[in-house]
């Protein structure tokens, strides 16, 4: 198979978005980005590039929270991107500048005394790293940045932006929680109310065979509990099993963006992903956890369905602390009739999820070159 050949058959008018957004039949969904946007260029943000290209996503507002980066440095790179997307027009909300209750002293004491996470887990620890920055402090932006945006965050928190959002577009709203979710937690605690008037909440966090824990969920495991505690009509799960089937540097797929994109789109692949793979062949590329949960929210078709979970997350202040603990759905039927029954009995307030499987990897890269190589969909202001 021609790599080039195939993929540019699905820039078309018939490609991969085009066919989502004529399914779903105009209708765009509403969905509240919550991310820790880490820059210049990183799952995160692709991911963000993924939401703004698709037609079908109605992005209400996008979130930012301490975690790969301070919140102050990744709200700099939300708001450049934006006005280098041609999209002003999309607020930003900062959200947690901190977790709930750990801290970066907390955090560095647990790795000396334990070392990194159990299962083959790294030991990434984001900006509570020794090296992890001032989180008042607000480093330049490196091209095609090139500067601060003219454009400034809005004055209200972003707990309280999820919380008058979801109010105002009851059943409507997805919440797609990209980093800790500490923002979550906040406007779940003061709103009790908007929980069972949320469509979805969309999370990427632990793992059952790659890892039993992930940063999103050891940076606020507080947190955590509490978001997966709270009773949401759906919460869907994207696990670091799943996010390890599809990594950035398979398929060809970067020089073939770099190649067919458009700026800034192009520059950001060239510069952050093409030239680290041609001056390091055996660089390891990443899982693409965002990207999996940025093609579910826009076409969850591309996945085979899903297994219903109880979830809980350790709190204790050990070495397990931020692990995720999963229990099968169908607890009460396994070993039913022997002396198995009710022996793994999930914790009381655990939540129950839909864990994501079975990626269609040939349809997850079409979807994903193409919303990278079409048309930088700017304001329609911005194209008068």
């Amino acid at each position: 198979m021609n790599i080039s050949t195939d993929l540019l058959a699905h820039t078309s008018r018939f490609s991969p978005a085009a066919q989502t957004a004529a399914r779903s039949g105009g209708a765009k969904k509403k969905l509240i980005y919550d991310q820790d946007h880490r820059g210049p260029l990183s799952t995160d943000t692709v991911a963000t590039l993924m939401l703004l290209q698709a037609d079908n996503i109605d992005l209400l507002g996008i979130c930012t929270v301490s975690c790969d980066m301070w919140a102050k440095q990744e709200t700099a790179y939300a708001l450049r991107l934006l006005e280098i997307m041609g999209r002003p027009e999309v607020p930003v909300y900062m959200g947690a500048q901190e977790p709930l209750l750990n801290t970066k002293a907390e955090a560095q004491l647990r790795y000396q005394m334990f070392g990194s996470r159990t299962l083959g887990n790294e030991g990434y620890l984001g900006c509570f790293a020794k090296n992890g920055g001032n989180p008042d402090e607000v480093e330049p932006l490196p091209p095609p940045y090139g500067r601060f945006a003219a454009i400034q965050a809005q004055a209200e928190p972003a707990a309280d932006f999820i919380i008058r959002t979801i109010r105002a577009n009851p059943n409507e709203v997805t919440m797609y929680c990209g980093g800790p979710m500490t923002n979550l937690a906040l406007a779940a605690m003061l709103a009790p109310d908007i929980v069972p008037i949320t469509k979805e909440v969309i999370f990427m966090g632990g793992g059952i065979h790659h890892s039993t824990s992930s940063v999103n969920v050891y940076f606020d495991a507080e947190a955590a509990k509490i978001g997966f505690r709270a009773g949401w009509p759906k919460l869907t799960l994207v696990t670091t099993d799943l996010a390890e089937e599809v990594h950035m540097a398979d398929d060809a797929k970067v020089d073939y963006i770099v190649d067919h994109a458009h700026s800034p789109i192009a520059d950001l692949f060239a510069l952050y992903e093409q030239k680290p793979q041609r001056d390091n062949p055996q660089r390891q590329s990443f899982r693409m956890p965002d990207e999996v949960m940025a093609a579910h929210a826009i076409d969850a078709s591309i996945f085979g369905g899903f297994d219903e979970m109880y979830v809980d997350i350790v709190t204790h202040n050990d070495g397990h602390y931020g692990d995720t603990s999963f229990w099968d759905g169908d607890w009460k039927g396994i070993g039913k009739g022997t002396a198995l029954e009710g022996q793994n009995n999930p914790s009381i307030k655990a939540g129950r999820v839909e864990m994501l499987k079975a990626i269609d990897k040939k349809r997850f890269r079409e979807l994903f070159v193409d919303l990278m190589t079409r048309p930088i969909n700017a304001a329609r202001a911005l194209r008068a």
